[in-house]
């Protein structure tokens, strides 16, 4: 298998070639009070004004923004310079300070330390390869007190696929962890790369919940939220044929927070 490094290092360079096809809200949206965050994950971590607040994979900025108009002192990280000079952009744009990095979120510069609260949005654990020094690296840089704040989908939805009326296809193995995804189905493919004949290629992988809390706990920190909930525009509904229609399953996502 190739190395951690090498691993995050091609999936850089397949973000760099599809980041300007994920531009995010625009600057106007959040000028005018606008958020990226939902209701969940600004429950979850309670008030952060004045709080130092961490994203990493924070893509073009739209949820690192949404912190810093709660009154937060952000940092946003991403592997892609692409996606971090679109953040800059941005935040020039609304006038909000929130400091954007272009770095590896498993080799963090060792300034990076001493925050409230280390957040990972939508779609971000998939792309770690080694889960155990991913929770490391968070217990680390954490000050005392603070929380590590993960609201994504739920593993479920990388398994299955809609392929017609009262039709699943299992596509995916939920139990693959440390090994990367042989295909990605395209409705789970980035934005930029969906329907794109010629995307580059990702390696991702699939955690499930109980791995990702374990490795967590395993670095010292302590569960205090898991909660999953219905995100119905996530994945098109099986549709049966007859009888009732499928209301949640797959949209889930969860929300985990730990201190």
């Amino acid at each position: 298998m190739p190395s951690l490094h090498d691993i995050t290092q091609s999936n850089r360079a397949s973000w760099n070639q599809i980041h300007h096809a994920r531009p995010g809200e625009p600057a106007a949206f959040f000028s005018s009070g606008g958020s990226a965050l939902d209701a969940d994950e600004i429950a979850a971590a309670g008030d952060v004004s004045g709080r130092r607040v961490l994203q990493l994979a924070c893509s073009c900025g739209d949820h690192a923004l949404s912190w810093a108009l709660l009154g937060a002192k952000v940092t946003g990280v991403d592997i892609s310079e692409v996606a971090v000079s679109m953040a800059r952009d941005k935040a020039a744009a609304t006038g909000l300070a929130v400091d954007f990095r272009q770095a590896d979120m498993l080799d963090l510069p060792a300034e990076l330390t001493g925050f409230d609260l280390i957040y990972l949005s939508w779609g971000a654990i998939c792309w770690v390869p080694d889960l155990a020094v991913f929770a490391q690296l968070v217990a680390d840089r954490l000050a005392p007190g603070g929380s590590v704040l993960l609201a994504d989908h739920h593993p479920i939805w990388e398994v299955l696929a809609v392929r017609g009326p009262n039709q699943l296809e299992v596509t995916a193995d939920y139990f693959g962890r440390s090994t990367p995804r042989a295909t990605i189905d395209n409705a789970k493919l980035p934005t930029g790369a969906r329907d794109n004949p010629t995307a580059p290629d990702f390696t991702a992988f699939i955690w499930p919940p109980s791995d990702i809390i374990t490795s967590l706990m395993s670095a010292g920190l302590h569960r205090a939220v898991f909660r999953e909930s219905p995100a119905a525009d996530m994945y098109p509904r099986p549709r049966p044929r007859r009888g009732p229609t499928p209301r949640h399953l797959p949209h889930q996502s969860h929300t985990q927070c730990f201190t």
